[in-house]
Order: C-alpha cells, then structure tokens, then sequence
C-alpha cells in the first residue's frame, strides 16, 4: 500500500506539485503565525481577492498573471495601510480594496469572454499544473522571505506583542508594517496556485492556529506550523489523486482536521479559545 502511495511521485507533476506545496507550506507557516498572533487574517483573504484582481490583467493582456497579481495585491496592501493610517474607513479599509480589486477582475474578466480554464484555476488551485519556473520563482520567493524574517525576527515579535512598546522604542511601526503586508501579499499570492483564491487565507491562518494551541513557544508553534501544513500538502495531494478530489479543497480540509485535533488534545480547561487572544498560546517569547 506505501509502494502505491509514493508510487504516484514518479510522475513529474506530482514531483513539481509536492516540492511547490511543501514550500509554501513553509513560507504561510511562518509567517502565519504571525498574521494569526497580529489578528489579521482578514488581510489574507481581503490580499487573496485583490489578486485576482491582477490574474485577470495578466490573462486579458497575455502578460504573467502571476507576476501581476503579485504586483496587484502588493498595491493592494499600501493602499490597506495608507487607508487605515489615515482613519478614514477603519477595518472597511480591507473591503474597499477587497472589493475594488474583485469588482475589478470580474469586470475585465466580463470583458474578455468570461470564465475559462485558466481563469477557474486561479478560483479553485492548480497545483497539479505548477511548472519548474513556477517552482523555482516559489524557491526564490521563499528564500527572499524567510531572510527578511530572519533579519526583522526581533522588531516583528515586539510589534506583534507590543506595538505601543515599538512605537515609544522608535521602531519604524509604519515601514514594518508596511514591509510585513507586502510579505503577506507575496505569500498569498504564491499559496493561490495551491489552494486557489477562494480557500488560500486558509492555508496561511488555519495551520497556525491549529499548532498555537499546542503552547511550544513562538518558535516552536512556527515550526509545528509548518509541519502541519507540510503533512496537509502532501497528505492532500495522496488523497485527491486517489479521491479524484480537488486537491486545494483536500489540501484545506486536512489542516481544518488537524485544528480540530489539536483543539481535542489541548482540552477545553487548557487550549486557547479561538475568540480569545492568541498570544496567550506562546508560553515563551
């Protein structure tokens, strides 16, 4: 039966297909703790619709749909940020560009014939479709954030766990900010060729949460977090090759099946409430 189960990575998508999701995997693990401990998951989903947004520039004028997505959620998030600095719409900051960027696509999607394959891919995940270049443009990607994350380690923990400390320490909170949001929007955008637009802030959030309740500390969650969406990737793409399932849709059950889990190990007298402040899950900082 294990013969069975490896025997389908002989296939070279499958090879580009797991090696792209354990990648990523890697990337929204880390970095998802931090969207989870900040409490802005919202900016996930609110980046992954402003993406699409850039996928259908990219189709309707035959350029890279996933370079201008990046570019697109990139934009998206400053224009998150510069609303919220100014006060002006509060969190409707995140529906405003939500919505400029989806009305957006929809229209130039409208425009160009509507949905096609190309199109409901980036919708519903293609990852049995990645190609090298898309692997090593993820690679790269991951690379270029883990160091930044390596680099600002320090001043993202003390604006995750004290941002007025960061503010009266003279930490730049705006460019962190700012620099953190473009991280996000880089990361949901490569996750989108995984889980597809419509469930990617899931894989960024749900792997998270489901390794804060385990209470290790916050290097210790971001490392079972990335185990745990690792396991969700490769268990998922196994499953839907032989469930002839949508393997993005598999993908996000099985990280929802380990939040569910690791809810039932930690118990209702001990794990942390997902209403409650996550944070209180990091024994050690």
């Amino acid at each position: 039966m294990a013969n069975d189960l490896l025997s389908i990575f002989q296939f070279g998508f499958m090879q580009r297909a797991l090696i792209a999701g354990l990648v990523i995997a890697t990337v929204c693990g880390v970095l998802g703790v931090f969207v989870v401990l900040r409490r802005t998951a919202p900016l996930g989903d609110a980046l992954a619709h402003v993406s699409f947004g850039g996928v259908a520039i990219g189709i309707a004028a035959g350029l890279f749909p996933i370079e201008m997505a990046i570019l697109i959620a990139v934009l998206g998030g400053i224009g998150i940020r510069v609303l919220q600095e100014r006060h002006l719409y509060g969190e409707l900051s995140l529906t405003v560009i939500q919505a400029a960027g989806l009305g957006g696509g929809v229209v130039v999607i409208s425009m160009v014939g509507g949905l096609n394959v190309e199109i409901l891919s980036f919708l519903f995940g293609q990852i049995l479709t990645v190609t090298w270049s898309d692997v090593a443009l993820i690679v790269v990607l991951l690379a270029a954030t883990i160091l930044v994350l390596a680099v600002l380690y320090k001043e993202f923990f003390l604006l995750t766990f004290d941002p007025e400390g960061a503010r009266v320490s003279g930490l730049p909170v705006r460019a962190l900010d700012t620099g953190f949001t473009v991280l996000t929007a880089i990361t949901i955008v490569l996750a989108m060729q995984v889980v597809g637009v419509l469930l990617v802030s899931a894989l960024l959030a749900v792997p998270a949460a489901a390794a804060l309740q385990l209470r290790v500390g916050l290097k210790g969650t971001m490392l079972a977090s990335v185990f745990i969406g690792m396991l969700s990737v490769a268990a998922g793409l196994v499953l839907a090759v032989f469930l002839n399932a949508a393997a993005g849709g598999t993908i996000v059950l099985l990280c929802l099946a380990a939040l569910f889990t690791s809810l039932l190990m930690a118990g209702r007298s001990n794990h942390t409430e997902l209403g409650a402040h996550p944070s209180h899950a990091v024994d050690d900082r």
